[in-house]
């Protein structure tokens, strides 16, 4: 009769221990779940660039897209350009510009904000100003700010300093996201710099800077690390045909998306700190 007391004990013991093992599992996978659909649900569905040549060099609104969309990340761009223009003639709604009322249309959640990329060295108070506007006008209309900040020209990386010290200090008065795109063009040229990131003219996008920069933009608003993104990014004309937007090596695409992981997770961990 003893023994079998001690085999019943045993048993619900034993039950009592698997039972609690697979509640603390439960909980743990409900919360892994809960955390994964929060991170999902803020990645943005519909994002406005504003901006001029910077943004519309080698479309890179559309690559953005077509790399979330490689992992499965919906991510609808869409954008309010101009070539030469600044956050001052957004504003004021310039050569048929019609950045604020895109914006106030509400139909965004995210609008990304990329000035002249001399203003923040030459007309820093402009820069100020207008990001303040902007930003209130995107808040007022539920979508959140994101600061394009642009590159040092190729003549004069000493620039860079000047660009990031700007878009970092108008980020902490408007709570607004960086987007570091200048200082991974510039990691990219410390330690390769053979690659071409310029056009001729030593200011615009190549495609590889086009490249570099969608994929710093991708790891920005999706906040998935960068893992195998695709060299080739295709997307589709009026005619359905095929459309391809860029086309890299596969070692200059993985060094890219190696630098631009590095530099987003390098910027959000001195961003924690400061």
């Amino acid at each position: 009769m003893r023994k079998l007391r001690q085999y019943l004990t045993a048993m619900v013991n034993g039950k009592k221990i698997r039972f609690r093992f697979t509640f603390l599992v439960i909980i743990l996978l409900v919360t892994l779940g809960a955390a994964v659909c929060e991170a999902q649900n803020q990645i943005p569905e519909d994002v406005l660039f504003v901006g001029n040549s910077y943004t519309y060099f080698w479309n890179l609104p559309q690559q953005v897209h077509v790399l979330a969309e490689s992992k499965g990340v919906s991510i609808r761009t869409s954008q309010s350009t101009s070539g030469g223009t600044n956050w001052g003639q957004h504003w004021r709604s310039e050569r048929e510009l019609e950045s604020k009322s895109l914006i106030e249309s509400g139909n965004y959640d995210a609008v990304v904000l990329q000035n002249h990329s001399m203003r923040s060295i030459e007309a820093k108070d402009s820069l100020m100003h207008y990001g303040r506007e902007f930003a209130e006008l995107i808040d007022d209309n539920g979508a959140n700010t994101y600061l394009y900040m642009t590159w040092a020209r190729e003549w004069d990386p000493y620039m860079m300093d000047t660009i990031s010290s700007a878009y970092m200090e108008l980020a902490r008065e408007i709570d607004a996201t960086v987007v570091p795109v200048g200082l991974a063009w510039q990691r990219a040229r410390e330690l390769r710099p053979d690659i071409d990131l310029y056009a001729e003219d030593g200011s615009h996008p190549s495609p590889l800077g086009t490249y570099l920069t969608a994929c710093v933009f991708y790891r920005v608003l999706t906040g998935i690390e960068i893992d195998s993104l695709p060299p080739r990014l295709i997307s589709k004309d009026y005619a359905g045909e095929k459309l391809y937007l860029n086309i890299l090596s596969e070692n200059n695409a993985q060094f890219l998306q190696k630098v631009a992981e590095e530099t987003v997770t390098q910027f959000e961990t001195d961003s924690d700190l400061n």
